[in-house]
């Protein structure tokens, strides 16, 4: 009889037990089974089926209906007052709505058909825009050839715009000779002989240039009272002046070497004394220039120190514009 009784209170307490433990569902997809028994604030301690303690699940860690099954069993209001504020009885869609997106064909240009060859450049937007860059590419070229081998401007730019010799007549000036200016500013120095001087011609030296000093007669010497005069400035005539040095393009190449050979003196800080009272005097396509030292060289221009009122300033000028170069007194015209 008393065996009985205790079989009885154990089945009991089993069937209480089961009564009390349940399956709550974990964010992670696990199962914990058993019957909570301790509630605290960072989550709560489960008792198994077969006696065991789990550790304290957080409660961040159960899942949305499984707090609701927590906030269910609270037996307590400490309890209920834990699992509550977790609960949220209107749970919105999570499912993330997808704004479904219109694929639109794409409409590629229509290609020429048929067998044009070289013509289908002419059936295209892109093929005209390449036969105008070219067309004004041509001109342009035109242009600086005129410059170049100082041809008429307009003569060599209107035939380079006609579509038939654009490209045949800017080779053909290119390959002309350059032409001399034959105006009064630019024409060519002539000696008194009436010939056209284009070479080198060797300038003598200062002492050279000097004329003899005039003899004088003896004079009484000054009085005390009346200062001494100042010596007398010796006045060259024209015919006296060493003649101009030119160099013409049809003649030399004007380069770097070209300056750096026959214009050696005029790169000096200080110049000589056969130097000192000679200048440069430059013809360009863009105007003339007249200086007295080259202050820099590169491969490709000069800057000549120039004179502007009562200062001076470095003008750039490229080679391929200079037409003449002279090396002259600086008392000629």
């Amino acid at each position: 009889m008393r065996r009985l009784g205790l079989i009885i209170t154990l089945w009991t307490g089993l069937l209480l037990l089961g009564a009390n433990a349940g399956t709550y569902s974990l964010l992670d997809g696990k199962h914990v089974t058993g019957e909570p028994i301790l509630w605290e604030e960072t989550g709560v301690e489960f008792k198994q089926a077969d006696g065991t303690l789990t550790e304290v699940i957080d409660w961040g860690k159960f899942s949305d209906e499984a707090l609701r099954q927590l906030r269910d069993d609270a037996n307590t209001p400490q309890k209920h007052a834990l699992v509550d504020p977790l609960v949220s009885d209107d749970i919105p869609s999570l499912k993330a709505k997808f704004r479904e997106i219109a694929v639109t064909p794409v409409e590629s240009t229509p290609r020429a058909t048929g067998h044009l060859g070289i013509l289908a450049i002419f059936v295209s937007p892109l093929g005209w825009i390449m036969i105008l860059m070219l067309y004004g590419a041509n001109i342009y070229a035109a242009y600086e050839i005129a410059l170049f081998r100082n041809q008429p401007v307009q003569t060599v730019c209107g035939l380079a715009a006609i579509p038939v010799f654009g490209v045949a007549a800017s080779l053909f000036y290119l390959a002309s000779p350059t032409l001399a200016r034959d105006d009064e500013e630019t024409g060519p120095a002539r000696g008194s002989g009436g010939y056209v001087s284009s070479a080198p011609v060797q300038l003598p030296s200062a002492a050279e240039a000097s004329p003899p000093a005039p003899t004088m007669s003896a004079a009484p010497p000054p009085l005390r009272s009346q200062p001494a005069a100042p010596p007398a400035t010796p006045v060259f005539s024209q015919a006296e002046l060493p003649a101009p040095v030119i160099y013409k393009r049809a003649d030399f190449s004007f380069n770097r070497r070209f300056f750096e050979t026959k214009l050696t003196g005029f790169f000096r800080v200080v110049l000589s004394e056969a130097d000192k009272d000679l200048l440069v005097h430059i013809k360009s396509n863009r105007g003339d220039y007249v200086g007295k030292r080259i202050p820099r060289i590169t491969q490709t221009e000069l800057y000549l120190q120039i004179f502007k009122d009562d200062a001076t300033a470095d003008e750039m000028i490229p080679f391929t514009e200079i037409m003449e170069v002279q090396v002259r007194h600086k008392d000629l015209p």
